[in-house]
C-alpha cells in the first residue's frame, strides 16, 4: 500500500495529517517568493514539515483509507501500522522517499530529519499555477536614419545601466511588497488573469440566494460556521445507552451531542464539536489524556 498517496491527497484539504505511531505532516501557508538565482517567481504554496512528536491516532488517515479501499476501520488501522513498522525499520539504514511529499532519514543524533519535495504544490488556491520567469529583456537594435542621433559607447553603457537599475528597482519593490502585503503581493497581480481563467472553468459554482419575501424591513441572515468535526466518545446500538452517555458528558461540562445513525446502525455520541479541524485536534489530545484514550475525530460531510 502506497501510504504516501493518501497522505498527499489529504494535505490538499487538511493542515495536519497524522501517521499513527510515526508522526505528523504539517502544512503551512507560504507566500509567493522570488528566486534571484533562477530569476523566477514562485506562486503561493503550502510548505510541508514533519513533527515526530505528534503521533496519536486522530482517525483522519485511517478513515480515508477505510473509505477508499472499502475496508473496516480496524483493518485500515492495521494496514497503517504495518507500513509504519516497515518505515521504522527502513529509516535506520536508508532514506525513505515519499512521492510528492519529501524524504525522511535519521540524523547523526538519531533524530528524524525531513526534506520537503517541491514536485507538487498542496495549496488548492495555487493549483495549476507555475513559476514565472522574470529576466532582463534584450531589445532589438533600432534602425538609424541619417538624422538619428549617434550615441557614444559611454552613453550606451550609461543607458544600459539605468535600464537595468530601473528593472531591478521594480523587482526589488515587487519582492518587498510580497513580504509586506502577504497575499496581496506582486505575483498575485501578475497571475490575476490566469486565476480568473481558472475560476471560470470550475465545474461547481456556489450560489447565494436571499429570499426576503414580503417583509417591509430588511432581514440580515448571518451564516454561522458549521461544526463538522466531532470528537467521538462512543457509538451504541441501543439508543438509550447513547442518551445516557450524552447526559453524563453534559453534566461534566461538555457540549455533548448525539449524531444520526451511521452505516453500521450505531448512534455515535460526541464530547463536543468544532468548525476548525486544528482546534478539534488540540481538544482531542486533551480528551484522550483526561477522559478517553480511544476518542477519535469524525468529520461530517
Amino acid at each position: 500500500m502506497q501510504l504516501s498517496n493518501y497522505i498527499s491527497n489529504l494535505l490538499f484539504d487538511h493542515d495536519c495529517v497524522t501517521v499513527p505511531g510515526f508522526g505528523s505532516f504539517l502544512g503551512n501557508y507560504k507566500s509567493a517568493q522570488y528566486d534571484f538565482k533562477e530569476q523566477k517567481f514562485h506562486p503561493p504554496s503550502k510548505q510541508i514539515s514533519f513533527n515526530s512528536q505528534i503521533k496519536d491516532n486522530d482517525g483522519l488517515l485511517a478513515k480515508n483509507i477505510s473509505k477508499e479501499l472499502d475496508l473496516p476501520y480496524d483493518q485500515a488501522v492495521k494496514k497503517i501500522h504495518q507500513e509504519v513498522l516497515t518505515w521504522t525499520k527502513k529509516i535506520t539504514t536508508e532514506t525513505i522517499v515519499l512521492k510528492n511529499i519529501g524524504e525522511l532519514y535519521l540524523s547523526t543524533e538519531d533524530k528524524i530529519t525531513f526534506i520537503p519535495s517541491n514536485e507538487l504544490n498542496h495549496l488548492k488556491e495555487s493549483f495549476g499555477l507555475s513559476p514565472i520567469f522574470v529576466t532582463e529583456l534584450e531589445g532589438k537594435k533600432p534602425l538609424q536614419s541619417k538624422k538619428s542621433p549617434i550615441y557614444s559607447n559611454t552613453q550606451k553603457k550609461k543607458s544600459n545601466y539605468f535600464t537595468q537599475a530601473a528593472i531591478w528597482a521594480c523587482l526589488i519593490i515587487g519582492v518587498s511588497s510580497i513580504y509586506i502585503n502577504g497575499k496581496n503581493d506582486l505575483i498575485e497581480q501578475e497571475l490575476a488573469y490566469e486565476q480568473e481563467f481558472r475560476k471560470q472553468t470550475k465545474e461547481k459554482v456556489q450560489k447565494a440566494v436571499f429570499n426576503l419575501g414580503s417583509l417591509p424591513s430588511l432581514t440580515v441572515n448571518v451564516k454561522m460556521k458549521e461544526k463538522k468535526y466531532f470528537i467521538i466518545a462512543g457509538a451504541f446500538r441501543i439508543p438509550q445507552n447513547a442518551q445516557n452517555l450524552m447526559l453524563n458528558l453534559k453534566k461534566k461540562g461538555y457540549e455533548a451531542s448525539r449524531l444520526g445513525l451511521n452505516d453500521k446502525g450505531l448512534s455515535p455520541v460526541a464530547f463536543t464539536s468544532f468548525s476548525n479541524r486544528t482546534e478539534a485536534v488540540t481538544e482531542l489530545r486533551v480528551i484522550q489524556q483526561k477522559e478517553n484514550k480511544d476518542a477519535w475525530i469524525f468529520e461530517a460531510k
